[in-house]
């Protein structure tokens, strides 16, 4: 921290007077700071305005990128549409030709199915718990059996077996409640894994199960809300479950049996590996249905999808392509393949599956079918390049849906109004950050880079009969009629004017824009972006020319501040020791005057 006083002996205000000469000395040094604002802002301001260039640039680079490859060739683009597409959707690519074809959608492609020969889990037989039968979804709650109208509740406890349950009901419709059911009008049992209810046709001829307001779903469970009654042909009629009620449990373990599958304790599920489509999968003692389910489900190379089919009490796995492709089923180290029924003793894999079907279609009236065994008919199978066809469903007999091929207009009309766009940012930045006020104001070169793209912008290429300018196909400095100063930057774009010139002659249009080396033409948009190259060349390109000017001239400056910024400090310590020993000949000479006077001298 520096020294300072106020003449602490002579009482002058030495300090007002050091502040007000290192100001005056520091002048030179506040200048440079400005300067280096200065700089600084006008390299912001051509960091801005080498965006609007490089911008320029990207927006001709999707057009002059068709000289690179077709695929880049947006003026060879072409759209395909579908004359209906719940029958069928389109992609096309730059290949295909333009026409129209004709589509008849016979069949669809179906994924291979293999599903489990016998049933996966064991069945009710009436010990089991509701709330732990069918992968415990059972509910505890209230369930209702209306018997000619009349309701008549019972309820499920978190405790009851299906034998509770089914004696509940008995006991409900037990006319003289001795626990001898044969007299009942309704009567619940157990059988081959299923529940029914029976009744007596002359005592009730309205039977119905559930309401709105249960609060189990008993019901549901036991298959029973769909059921339709049979009759028994010896005047009783039953309601049965739709199918066998199984006691899966998809969390239980599957080594141990945790998980109830329909396996002898004598001969159970092996640890071990076993194989769907291209992955090994692994059973350990910790793994459970529910884990190895999601495992295959999320394998990409199993190439399936896998499920537990309630109503089947079988496993499914569908196929994730579809065709008349197998699913590969491999037993390894484990039997469990096997046990669910999906591959037999024999190791036959196919018993189990049911292949699916390949599309069949018929393009443009041919008299056989095309196949494939997806619902995408690509340009090898057709013979139609560069058209792909997403089949969606089939079309009626007799009938078939139109597929156009159009040149795809709208990708050049979109790449050249961004071109404009573009165009017209960069001359207005150029116009704005160079004028009067402005910290590029005077840069000249600058301007006449703009300029330079303007001239472009309004050349003729030689070698073009039907189109030789911008002008000719609607890329203009504006309408005729305005004031030059309306149209002396900007450019417009008419884009009816561009649509009749790519109609009429499109490969002029293209050379126009981009070339045709095969006629040594080059194209307008060539040009700049040739141009463009080079301005905006990392090394030696204007950009980076000025730019690396400006950096040097902010060094050299920062190097003055610093020098400046050092004599200000010297000049500052020398007069502040001046004015200190001033000070202080000043104080002894008050002093020595004080002296004198009581001596009476003065």
């Amino acid at each position: 921290m520096g020294i300072t006083f106020g003449g602490v002996g002579s009482g002058l205000p030495v300090q007002d007077w050091i502040t007000q000469l290192v100001s005056l000395k520091r002048q030179p040094v506040d200048t440079l700071y400005k300067k280096k604002d200065t700089l600084n802002s006008s390299k912001i301001a051509l960091s801005t305005v080498e965006s609007k260039f490089s911008s320029l640039k990207t927006s001709l680079l999707k057009l002059t990128d068709a000289n690179i490859a077709t695929s880049f060739d947006i003026f060879n683009a072409k759209k395909g549409t579908s004359s209906d597409e719940k029958i069928a959707t389109v992609t096309t690519s730059n290949l295909a030709i333009p026409q129209k074809v004709t589509l008849k959608v016979e069949s669809l492609a179906t994924s291979t199915k293999a599903s489990s020969t016998t049933a996966v889990s064991k069945t009710i037989e009436g010990t089991e718990l509701f709330t732990s039968i069918a992968n415990k979804q059972g509910k505890e709650g209230t369930f209702s059996i209306y018997v000619n109208g009349t309701k008549n509740e019972l309820t499920i406890a978190t405790t009851d077996t299906l034998n509770d349950i089914i004696k509940k009901v008995n006991d409900k419709f037990d006319p003289n409640s001795d626990g001898d059911y044969s007299d009942n009008n309704v009567k619940a049992s157990i059988a081959n894994g299923k529940i029914e209810i029976n009744y007596n046709n002359a005592a009730v001829t309205k039977l119905t199960l559930g309401n709105s307001a249960d609060t189990s779903n008993f019901f549901n469970i036991m298959q029973l809300s769909t059921a339709v009654p049979t009759d028994n042909g010896d005047g009783t009629s039953k309601v049965a479950s739709l199918s066998q009620i199984n006691q899966i449990n998809l969390s239980g373990k599957i080594i141990g049996n945790e998980t109830n599958l329909n396996v002898s304790d004598l001969d159970p599920i092996t640890a071990g590996t076993f194989k769907i489509g291209k992955t090994t999968f692994t059973i350990d003692a910790t793994t459970t249905m529910s884990d190895l389910i999601s495992k295959i489900n999320k394998d990409a190379d199993a190439g399936a999808t896998a499920q537990f089919d309630s109503k089947t009490n079988k496993i499914v796995l569908t196929s994730k392509n579809p065709g008349q492709t197998a699913i590969n089923l491999e037993n390894g180290t484990s039997n469990f393949l096997t046990k669910i029924g999906l591959v037999t003793a024999g190791g036959d894999s196919l018993a189990s599956q049911t292949l699916g079907n390949n599309a069949k279609v018929y393009i443009n009236g041919s008299a056989t079918a095309l196949e494939a065994n997806s619902n995408t008919i690509t340009g090898d199978i057709s013979g139609i390049t560069g058209l792909n066809i997403s089949l969606k469903n089939t079309t009626e007999v007799g009938k078939t849906i139109d597929i156009n091929i159009d040149q795809d207009t709208d990708q050049i009309s979109t790449a050249l109004d961004d071109f404009v766009t573009k165009f017209n940012a960069m001359a207005n930045t150029v116009n704005e950050q160079t004028g009067k006020g402005k910290t590029l104001h005077g840069e000249y070169s600058l301007l006449g880079l703009k300029n330079s793209f303007r001239s472009m912008a309004t050349d003729r290429v030689s070698g073009l009969t039907s189109f030789d300018s911008l002008a000719m196909i609607g890329i203009s400095t504006g309408a005729v009629g305005k004031a030059a100063a309306d149209t002396s930057n900007t450019l417009t774009l008419d884009k009816k004017k561009l649509l009749e010139a790519l109609n009429k002659n499109p490969s002029e249009v293209k050379a126009l824009l981009i070339g045709d080396s095969n006629a040594g033409v080059t194209g307008i948009f060539q040009k700049m972006k040739d141009k463009l190259t080079s301005v905006l060349d990392p090394v030696s390109g204007y950009f980076q020319v000025k730019e690396d000017s400006f950096n040097s001239m902010i060094a050299n400056n920062d190097k003055s501040i610093t020098r400046g910024e050092e004599r200000v400090t010297a000049y500052k310590t020398m007069i502040t020791k001046q004015f200190s020993q001033m000070d202080s000949y000043i104080s002894k000479m008050q002093q020595q005057g004080s002296s004198l006077s009581s001596l009476g001298i003065y």
